[in-house]
């Protein structure tokens, strides 16, 4: 990107505040976005996203699309409500049924149920997730093998299968290919 994060931020602030539409006070910890193809609905999101790689995706398609002259006078992220939202809920229902359902890191020793793998992911300590096969045919997941088998070739620190990315990062593809 040209302009840095902080910057698109800011001034999307300042424009939201001269914007009739953005009279609203949005709480602390948090900025607005709009939503949607045609009726663009604005939502009020925790700054926490912009951390996360799918909202930095948006972002960045945002700024294809618009550039950094926005038509809300804000962060206008060109998908529909319907998307958004589930993109947000995704993420979060994915590392609760993950977790709870093969367990974390904690339970390395845990059985793999047929039909799944177990990976570590993460930077600095690593945390199992138990995945389904299906999942070594999709091209996105398969960059990700080759990304592991550059780093680590056949010697993985774990043990077992360590792919080399953040962990909101690997949720956030495997919720696309959970959707695919």
């Amino acid at each position: 990107m040209g302009m840095s994060l902080l910057s698109i931020i800011r001034r999307s602030v300042l424009m939201s505040k001269q914007s009739s539409m953005a009279m609203t006070n949005v709480p602390k910890g948090h900025f607005a976005v709009y939503i949607g193809e045609e009726q663009k609905k604005r939502l009020v999101v925790p700054i926490s996203y912009l951390n996360h790689q799918w909202f930095k995706d948006l972002l960045s398609c945002s700024e294809e699309k618009f550039g950094y002259t926005h038509p809300m006078g804000g962060i206008t992220i060109p998908c529909t409500e319907e998307a958004f939202i589930g993109l947000t809920h995704a993420k979060e229902k994915l590392q609760r049924t993950l977790s709870a359902r093969y367990g974390s890191a904690a339970d390395t020793n845990a059985e793999v149920p047929k039909g799944h793998f177990a990976v570590y992911v993460g930077e600095g300590k690593k945390k199992r997730f138990v995945i389904p096969i299906s999942y070594l045919n999709h091209p996105l997941f398969q960059d990700l093998l080759t990304k592991a088998e550059e780093e680590f070739g056949y010697d993985h620190p774990t043990g077992g299968l360590t792919i080399p990315c953040s962990e909101d990062y690997f949720l956030s593809v495997t919720s696309v290919l959970n959707c695919s």
